[in-house]
Order: C-alpha cells, then sequence, then structure tokens
C-alpha cells in the first residue's frame, strides 16, 4: 500500500469521526461502503497498470 491511499484511508476514517459526532449518528454503513469501493477501485488500477 502505498503512502497516498494510507493517507486517503485516515483521511476518511477522520471526516467520518467529524460528521458523526456533529450529527450524533455513529452509522457505520456508510463507512464500510466508502472503504470497500477504495480498496476495489485501488485493486482494479493497480490491476489495469499491470496489463
Amino acid at each position: 500500500m502505498s503512502k497516498t491511499m494510507i493517507t486517503l484511508i485516515a483521511g476518511i476514517l477522520v471526516a467520518w469521526l467529524v460528521i458523526s459526532l456533529f450529527a450524533k449518528n455513529f452509522d457505520g454503513n456508510f463507512l464500510i461502503t466508502l472503504l470497500i469501493g477504495v480498496f476495489v477501485g485501488y485493486g482494479v488500477r493497480k490491476k489495469e497498470t499491470k496489463e
């Protein structure tokens, strides 16, 4: 994993935490969906660059 990917995941987690604190709703469904999308996109991009 690159430094950019780790920074992206950290940013997602911090943004989710801040928004959840203001909204008082710690629903993890959106967080999980976003993280799955990031990992799938990363995998597809990595696979395309090899070909």
